[in-house]
């Protein structure tokens, strides 16, 4: 009788955990970018972190403490019986969401958002951006694993990510917009077994504003070089009669 009212606790635990998410990335061809974050749950989830209220200072807090982030906003709301949170953020550098995953910010969150949060690797090799993200959500439900899939049927974990330039090599679900557009759909029943990865390699045009740059320090340079040669003509050379009679 006490495994069975143990199960019964474990169910209800877990089923008023499932959770759904839409992120969305956006990347300009300078590797700075912006996000738009979506997450429903459960409101009744939401009491372990003080409820609305609670829920929204952690995630103020989160966003202000991210030394990547460069803008954000964000809303918390509950309708019904299920809270929603959106988030809106923008960054100067893909590079810098590196930090991400080991800032003293992400070790403040409970260990179910930073699972959900996850760990991002990202390495550049001259024009080429190499980015891998895990995500646990099995971490962030205890005892999800006790549960048949048909518990979770209609929760999805959905990453978006749209590059300015085709994807060379990706793990994505599916593609769009000529490989620009990458896209991970993973059924949350996939995703609490284990742990479920995004990961991309894909060269990043050089901006318009380096070129011009670049263009205007290479006339720089010639322009001094110019002048220099024309100066050193005019000094005599040793040996030279000038000014003698």
């Amino acid at each position: 009788m006490n495994l069975l009212r143990f199960m019964a606790l474990l169910a209800a635990c877990v089923l008023t955990s499932c959770i759904d998410c839409h992120e969305e990335i956006w990347l300009a061809a300078d590797g700075s970018g912006h996000a738009q974050i979506s997450y429903t749950l459960p409101a009744a989830a939401a009491k372990f972190q003080g409820g609305e209220a609670g829920v929204r200072a952690m995630i103020g807090k989160f966003l202000a403490d991210t030394t990547a982030i460069k803008t954000s906003s964000y809303q918390v709301s509950t309708e019904k019986d299920r809270l929603k949170i959106d988030v809106q953020a923008s960054f100067d550098s893909a590079l810098d969401l590196k930090a991400v995953s080991t800032d003293s910010s992400m070790k403040e969150l409970p260990s179910s958002a930073s699972s959900l949060a996850g760990k991002f690797e990202v390495a550049s090799k001259g024009r080429t951006i190499d980015f891998a993200r895990t995500i646990s959500p099995g971490s962030a439900l205890p005892g999800a694993g006790f549960m048949p899939a048909s518990a979770f049927d209609g929760h999805n974990l959905v990453y978006i990510i749209h590059l300015p330039m085709a994807a060379k090599e990706s793990n994505a679900t599916r593609t769009e917009d000529d490989g620009r557009t990458l896209v991970w759909d993973f059924p949350l029943a996939q995703a609490i077994t284990s742990p479920v990865s995004t990961r991309f390699k894909a060269e990043i045009p050089i901006p318009k504003s380096l070129i011009v740059a670049s263009s205007f320090t290479l006339l720089i340079a010639f322009w001094t070089g110019f002048l220099v040669l024309r100066k050193l003509r005019k000094i005599p050379r040793s040996g030279d009669s000038a000014g003698v009679d």
